[in-house]
């Protein structure tokens, strides 16, 4: 499972690599649209083809989390490629993207929300990160009616800030899904086994003496409840003695089922688990265990011009941040961390329902629509016996499609995001009769704008025009823009993201 637990910062943005609704083909294999590639090449057929770009884009724009920077530079490079034998079937790809951000603070981590902790510090100044990512599969289709395959990914992330306080991240993400299919006359089935491991460390320094007080970091322990102090001190734990780094990492393995049938009909389900904690060498400061269960059913109805693709889809996911009772014991001349226990400081759950259309005509035009549901809650117990309880509801709904217009291919989506009733917040104590006022530190004004930005009301318009040169060359622009209503903290209500990228199909 991603375990992420859901800051608007995970949500704000639809990432351009998939820069519309996803579109479909008027043949298109059914079993691409889960995880097992053993299945993927018995509907592949025979043949070769690949796509690589090179590209840049660039953000604007003041609609923004405080973790965001102002403007933001990307140089993108990506190549994949697709080759299907009599026998074998082999997929891989890899993808290089170096981002430049102005006037960024706030997380230190490369994806601000992915785990239940963040790391933050309050001076604005430019980040570089620089993201490369290489993964492959391979399917043996032998004469059996057992087809085994297996793929790789791995991704790996540098995250450095110059101007102090000064912050180097690094991130290594390794995924591997060894798969099983068995085909039947009219019905295919297949297993897929998930093992992965994320993990990511932050190392901070200040060069010379601060020019006015010392620079202060904030560890958040969940819903921007935490710890604000000198970015040293041993509550942050940057810079523990033995641990001069803040190290997190987190274990993924699950297993997902797939079927199909009559090449109509394609259902799948997937049940991970994660296991992850913060801290190394004895020091663990955190643990947070999650789950998550993933479901889809397709069906595809063909015509004789036309191929309709109903999906109905749905994801639940859960987290725990548990934070340890540690004691340092010296004994015989040695220091060594002692865990006594722990307290749960933190709980996230949320799940997302949804149902979408695609049509696509054998002349090469398509249309896509759909709806979702969204539901998260976040429950905030860092102190005894106060909590803090956060829901929310939200409506998705997208429409989109694409058209070919001579050399042209024209392609949109528009997205609207609606909460739905009130955002249901309640702050309190679970037992009165212990007579405690006091509540534990939150960043208040992060917080607010964090929860402005999540629920206001927005649309997402996303347009590509690609201009085909011949001989499988081509040029494409295209920009993703978001405008939000009744922003009253943030700063703005737009925030643009605009690619250019040249590419070669063969």
């Amino acid at each position: 499972m991603n375990a992420r637990h859901n800051h608007f910062t995970s949500r704000l943005l639809v990432s351009l690599s998939v820069v519309l609704c996803a579109q479909a083909a008027y043949a298109q294999n059914l079993w691409e649209e889960g995880r097992n590639i053993a299945g993927t090449a018995q509907g592949a057929g025979t043949g070769q083809e690949a796509d690589a770009y090179i590209g840049g884009k660039f953000t604007s724009g003041d609609f923004r989390s405080p973790s965001m920077g102002k403007t933001v530079w990307n140089a993108v490079a990506h190549a994949q490629a697709v080759s299907a034998y009599d026998d074998l079937y082999l997929a891989g790809d890899f993808g290089f993207d170096l981002a430049y951000g102005t006037q960024m603070m706030g997380s230190m981590f490369s994806d601000p929300g992915f785990y239940p902790v963040d790391m933050l510090e309050f001076t604005p100044g430019n980040k570089v990160k620089q993201t490369y990512s290489i993964g492959g599969g391979l399917a043996w289709k032998n004469s059996s009616a057992w087809t085994p395959g297996i793929t790789v990914a791995f991704q790996g992330i540098n995250y450095a800030k110059r101007k102090d306080l000064r912050h180097t991240t690094y991130r290594q993400d390794f995924e591997i899904t060894p798969s099983v299919h068995y085909k039947a006359d009219s019905f295919e089935a297949g297993l897929s086994v998930v093992l992965g491991k994320n993990s990511e460390f932050i190392t901070a320094e200040q060069v010379g003496q601060a020019k006015a007080e010392s620079y202060m970091a904030f560890l958040d322990k969940g819903m921007r409840y935490g710890t604000m102090q000198v970015w040293d001190g041993s509550g942050t734990h940057l810079n523990e003695p033995g641990v001069n780094r803040f190290p997190v990492k987190q274990y993924t393995y699950g297993a997902a089922l797939q079927a199909s049938f009559g090449g109509f009909l394609y259902a799948d389900a997937e049940y991970l688990r994660t296991s992850g904690e913060v801290g190394e060498k004895g020091y663990t400061w955190f643990r947070f265990p999650g789950q998550s269960v993933s479901a889809k059913l397709i069906a595809a109805i063909h015509g004789d011009d036309m191929a309709h693709i109903i999906k109905a889809e749905y994801q639940w996911n859960a987290m725990e941040n548990h934070e340890t009772v540690t004691e340092k014991v010296t004994e015989g001349g040695v220091t060594t961390p002692r865990v006594y226990g722990s307290n749960l400081v933190y709980r996230h759950k949320d799940m997302s329902a949804g149902l979408s259309y695609q049509g696509a005509h054998k002349n090469g035009w398509n249309v896509a629509g759909g709806a979702s549901l969204e539901h998260a809650r976040d429950l905030g117990t860092l102190m005894y016996p106060f909590f803090d309880d956060d829901r929310s509801l939200h409506l998705r709904l997208n429409a989109g499609g694409s058209v070919v217009l001579g050399r042209f291919l024209i392609r949109a989506n528009l997205t609207f995001i609606q909460k739905l009733g009130e955002h249901s917040h309640v702050v309190d104590f679970a037992d009165d009769n212990l007579g405690l006022t006091s509540t534990p530190f939150r960043l208040q004004d992060w917080w607010d704008r964090e929860q402005e930005a999540q629920d206001a009301t927005r649309f997402i318009l996303n347009a590509a025009v690609r201009y085909s040169f011949g001989s499988g060359i081509y040029l494409e622009a295209g920009c993703n823009w978001i405008h939000a209503f009744k922003v009253e903290l943030i700063s703005g209500n737009d925030r643009q993201t605009t690619f250019l990228k040249l590419g070669y199909n063969f």
